[in-house]
């Protein structure tokens, strides 16, 4: 009798692990899902937005004349978009750099 009860419980554990294992495998697959959506908005953003300032900066930069305020604020909104851009550019490479060298690092804590 003592014997059957071993086994039982060893088996109640064995489900037990890979029922919970599972549902950690799921939740580190829907978070980095979430991850990956977050980070592709972000850069998207990011570079749409640079591109729109750095052609509203360069348009009033070209259309300023003689007048030196509307000219410099034209200007930094062409190096500001152009920042932007760049920065969503180096963010997709810093994002996949470290997507490549540490993947599985996010581990759900198994109740």
């Amino acid at each position: 009798m003592h014997y059957r009860q071993g086994i039982a419980r060893t088996l109640v554990v064995l489900i037990v692990f890979t029922a919970s294992t599972g549902v950690a495998a799921a939740q580190q697959n829907e978070i980095n899902n979430s991850l990956t959506q977050i980070e592709e908005f972000v850069a998207t953003t990011l570079g749409q937005i640079g591109v729109i300032v750095f052609l509203v900066g360069a348009a009033v930069w070209f259309v300023s004349r003689r007048s030196a305020d509307r000219a410099q604020w034209g200007w930094r909104g062409m190096w500001g978009g152009a920042g932007m851009i760049i920065l969503s550019v180096s963010y997709n490479v810093f994002v996949s750099l470290f997507e490549n060298l540490a993947p599985g690092m996010i581990v759900p804590v198994i109740p």
